[in-house]
């Protein structure tokens, strides 16, 4: 084979790999009817991603805890997905819902 025709084949073989990997993960989404229903929630959950919790209310806390998943994903940036435990966890630490009834 030539060079051309083999970094051809490497860049298929690269793309069919990726595509079965994601293809694995895509029925484990969260839904997020819940939280889209809380004006700013979700852009909340994304600054939470970083660190920056001044945006999470006790709302958007109590939607997250409504996901009935417990291992399901948010999606929340392109190709980056969170686990929802961890959106769970920020919340009892924040104090906006305590562990014993987080409604």
């Amino acid at each position: 084979m030539k060079l051309k025709q083999t970094n051809v084949m490497f860049m298929v073989l690269a793309l069919v790999s990726a595509l079965v990997f994601l293809q694995s993960q895509a029925g484990n989404y969260c839904s997020l009817e819940n939280i889209n229903s809380i004006p700013g929630c979700f852009d909340a959950l994304k600054l939470a991603t970083g660190k920056d919790i001044s945006k999470l209310t006790r709302a958007c806390c109590r939607a997250v805890f409504s996901v009935s998943s417990d291992t399901c994903y948010l999606l929340l940036f392109p190709g980056k997905a969170y686990p929802i435990k961890i959106f769970r966890d920020i919340c009892l630490n924040v104090n906006y819902v305590s562990a014993a009834s987080p409604f």
